[in-house]
């Protein structure tokens, strides 16, 4: 799968971000970047609270890999789908 350069970060994620410290926040954050660049997934033993956090937002990170997966490859249908009629069009001039 190919894979993008970045994940979004979304609004109504501040509700759950608001109620870590600003150091939970930050290792949050290395964490999602670790899992998004990487695939290495944080284990959160010492903290239950960014534990969680942590699993609703890798999946959030997983669903934009898929999106972008998707669009991808729908790109790369439509491209082909007009080259295709390109040859075809230029095969009956």
């Amino acid at each position: 799968m190919k894979k993008p350069k970045g994940f979004f970060t979304y609004f109504h994620h501040n509700a759950m971000i608001n109620h870590l410290t600003d150091e939970q926040a930050g290792r949050l954050y290395k964490a999602l970047l670790k899992y998004g660049d990487e695939e290495i997934e944080t284990d959160f033993e010492d903290d239950r609270t960014c534990a969680l956090a942590f699993i609703v937002l890798k999946g959030e990170v997983d669903l934009n890999f898929e999106r972008y997966a998707e669009a991808c490859e729908n790109r790369s249908k439509a491209a082909k789908e007009r080259e295709a009629k390109k040859r075809k069009i230029g095969e009956e001039a």
